[in-house]
C-alpha cells in the first residue's frame, strides 16, 4: 500500500509492506541504517536512489511523520510492523541529487 505524492515523485511517498519472517516484504526494514540506499523504479522505468536518514519505532497510531516538507524533493517513508506487532518500523530517507 502507498499514501503521498506518488512513486517517486516530489514530497513524500509512504509505502506499506507485511513484516514477514522469511525474507520476504518489509521483514529486512530493521536492518537498515543512516547512509543506506534504496533504489526505487517506477512504473516508467525512472529509478531513482534514495538515502537513509532516520530509522526509529513509532506506535501503529502514529502518523505525524507522513505529511512533512521535502523541501522539493523525493522522499519516501516505509513503513511495517516490528515482529512483535506493537509498534512499527519507520524509515525515513530522500532523494539522492547527483
Amino acid at each position: 500500500m502507498h499514501i503521498g505524492v506518488g512513486i517517486n515523485k516530489v514530497g513524500n511517498t509512504v509505502i506499506s509492506g507485511h513484516n514477514y519472517r522469511n525474507g520476504l516484504f518489509f521483514s529486512n526494514l530493521k536492518k537498515l541504517t543512516n547512509g543506506d540506499k534504496i533504489y526505487i523504479t517506477d512504473t516508467s522505468g525512472n529509478k531513482i536512489t534514495y538515502t537513509v536518514y532516520n530509522v526509529f519505532e513509532a506506535e501503529a497510531t502514529d502518523s505525524s511523520f507522513y505529511n512533512r516538507d521535502t523541501g522539493g524533493l523525493r522522499e519516501v517513508t516505509l513503513s511495517t510492523c516490528t515482529d512483535n506487532g506493537a509498534l512499527r518500523t519507520i524509515v525515513l530517507a530522500k532523494e539522492v541529487k547527483e
